[in-house]
């Protein structure tokens, strides 16, 4: 395997984490007899660049119906308004400068920077999620992104003063291909912005549960240096971000540049031993650990004669239930606010999947926050669920439980 982002071919599998089915392949009561695909999930890092990474197995035309929906998340919703006025104050004072954003979903952030007057247009392959950002009053062109979507929408609509893209990069095999698409569609003087998963956090909390199919990479700074530098595109800034479990907010533009706060972040890089084997040999055992230790709690709790139920459907949440083997047995249900999940059952394990009023009709005694990187906001949101008695599991970084 050669590193998908510096093309180098010093890559490194330290976590085979077995056959999972696509983490977003939830299945409908009719398909549960039916043969589920599976892929092997082994997780390498290239010791040159630290981009942790799986190969690509996800059929095509796999992202054209999707059910991951952000809105669903007040967090996110708080993170993408802040994120579109800190766009317009910094890059967009001219109102007819084109935004555009790849993966746009259902147009979350789109929507808040389209209310601010700025002129923009989402790309996404999903028909489904692009239809609920077309009934936000957004413009939304339905493919995947490359070159060729990209010289379609230069055409069309000129060329893009930011380009921006969240947790999408990730999902992305071909980056180069998409970085050609960049090149083709970024004005002279504009600006990339993306949103990425960062592998300090990945290592440093051993968030294994992050990587599944759809899932590709985990980005280091370094990586995207060795990346953005085949384009002759430089990073001229990062913001550290809370999100999803440790995120990043990386600028690029056009031009060799390497500033201090760059430099910073390289040498963290380099403290924290990314390109070394011996940080991942420990990270699979960790990864053993955790699995062991939270199948050990759920069972105990069982025996106590104990409810346990999950809190959150995402995709990482089914990366660890198959991994851990976790299913119906030992959990009786998964509650999710995204009503498009509601009457399915999680791949592989086959948890059926109900709405937050299940939790008043029919509380269990905990809830495994599945969705580990919102928990604070869940918490706070079943304060209730709390105030009867009931405890939470956090499974990651290590499993615990939360009175």
């Amino acid at each position: 395997m050669i590193c998908r982002a510096c093309k180098h071919p010093d890559v490194f599998m330290y976590l085979p984490l077995g056959l999972h089915p696509p983490a977003n392949a939830f299945l409908r009561a009719d398909q549960l007899n039916q043969q589920e695909p599976a892929y092997e999930l082994d997780t390498h890092v290239c010791l040159n660049c630290g981009l942790v990474q799986i190969p690509d197995q996800i059929p095509a035309g796999f992202f054209e119906h999707y059910l991951y929906i952000p809105s669903a998340s007040d967090t996110m919703q708080r993170h993408f308004a802040d994120f579109a006025s800190r766009i317009r104050e910094k890059f967009l004072s001219d109102s007819e400068s084109l935004l555009v954003d790849i993966g746009c979903n259902d147009g979350l952030f789109l929507s808040s920077a389209h209310g601010m007057g700025i002129r923009t247009l989402g790309i996404d392959p999903a028909a489904n999620i692009a239809d609920l950002a077309r009934q936000k009053g957004l413009n939304v062109v339905t493919r995947y992104f490359g070159a060729e979507t990209a010289a379609t929408v230069l055409a069309a609509h000129g060329p893009a003063k930011v380009i921006v893209t969240t947790n999408t990069l990730n999902h992305v095999d071909d980056l180069h291909g998409f970085m050609k698409g960049i090149d083709t569609l970024l004005a002279n003087d504009g600006v990339f912005v993306v949103e990425v998963p960062q592998a300090l956090t990945f290592v440093e909390h051993n968030e294994f549960d992050t990587i599944y199919h759809e899932h590709l990479s985990v980005f280091s700074v370094k990586s995207l240096v060795e990346l953005y530098g085949f384009f002759g595109m430089s990073i001229f800034d990062i913001e550290n971000l809370d999100v999803h479990g440790g995120s990043m907010r990386v600028y690029a533009r056009r031009g060799p540049e390497e500033p201090s706060t760059v430099r910073a972040w390289l040498e963290r890089e380099s403290g924290a031993k990314l390109f070394d084997p011996g940080t991942y040999q420990r990270a699979a055992k960790q990864a053993a650990n955790i699995r062991d230790t939270l199948v050990r709690l759920l069972d105990r709790i069982k025996t106590e004669n104990k409810r346990v139920a999950g809190y959150g459907a995402p995709a990482k949440g089914n990366t660890l239930l198959n991994f851990c083997r976790v299913g119906p047995e030992r959990l009786d249900f998964l509650v999710d606010r995204n009503s498009l999940k509601h009457g399915l059952f999680s791949p592989g394990m086959h948890i059926p999947i109900v709405g937050p009023e299940r939790l008043v009709a029919d509380p269990p005694d905990y809830l495994l926050l599945l969705a580990w990187n919102f928990a604070d906001e869940i918490i706070r949101q079943q304060s209730e669920f709390r105030d009867r008695g009931g405890k939470f599991i956090l499974p990651i970084p290590e499993p615990k439980v939360i009175h």
